[in-house]
């Protein structure tokens, strides 16, 4: 079962940064799931919201900063560690900072995309993954369809999934439609049925974002494929028992 580090180790440090990366890595997830965005001067940056406001000491939305502007803010100075470590200075790494990092310590990056923000935004996203060789380290998902469809027409070999809020079978025939090989649905959303419905589809079906171990176990014993969490520490040490 794929054990996937949520925004890297994001319940023991700040979210889509490279020190939740490391710490995830060290913990053994084999797979990270980030979060991207584009600057305005078109560069890929590790970002869940649209703005900054909630991660980093700044304001403001991304796609109106430039990437000088957005590695000068810290976004690491307002997470709280439950042991007392201090991340400030931590900065919003880039796509190609993600894709080296995902070399070097043997990682798989599940990219999930937002809304499209343009044809631009996934071929430049489908050029870096050429350039660094990671086309086989990378999994594309987002909710936006056509964001999907267009990664497909940019690269038909890259492996994409289907991010969704509440599943159904209609969103499973959907993801199927578009060349998916992966169902995400959220966890709490996700019955039997559909899990039943998704691999009968020949879709893997990974769930988001479980971190109590009560539900990890739930999930793993309904047959999903895949748990997201933020602390894939939990998930693998269950693993182990």
């Amino acid at each position: 079962m794929l054990k996937i580090a949520h925004r890297g180790a994001s319940g023991h440090a700040p979210e889509n940064t490279l020190a939740a990366f490391r710490l995830a890595a060290q913990m053994g997830a084999k797979f990270i799931e980030t979060d991207l965005h584009l600057t305005r001067d078109a560069k890929i940056v590790a970002m869940h919201d649209e703005t900054v406001d909630r991660t980093t000491n700044g304001r403001g939305r991304v796609s109106k900063m430039s990437l000088v502007e957005l590695r000068g803010l810290d976004a690491g100075i307002k997470f709280l560690s439950v042991d007392g470590k201090s991340y400030k200075g931590e900065r919003a790494p880039t796509l190609d900072e993600i894709l080296e990092f995902g070399r070097t310590a043997d990682v798989t990056f599940y990219l999930e995309l937002k809304e499209s923000q343009g044809w631009g935004f996934e071929q430049s996203l489908v050029g870096a993954l050429r350039r660094a060789g990671a086309m086989n380290r990378a999994v594309i998902i987002s909710f936006d369809a056509e964001v999907l469809a267009n990664v497909k027409r940019i690269e038909p070999e890259l492996t994409t999934g289907f991010l969704c809020e509440k599943p159904t079978t209609q969103l499973i025939e959907k993801a199927v439609s578009l060349g998916a090989k992966q169902f995400l649905p959220r966890a709490d959303k996700t019955t039997a049925e559909i899990i039943v419905a998704a691999h009968r589809a020949d879709l893997l079906v990974l769930v988001w974002t479980v971190n109590e171990v009560g539900e990890m176990q739930e999930m793993i014993a309904a047959g999903v494929d895949g748990i997201i969490t933020d602390y894939p520490d939990r998930l693998i040490h269950l693993g182990e028992k």
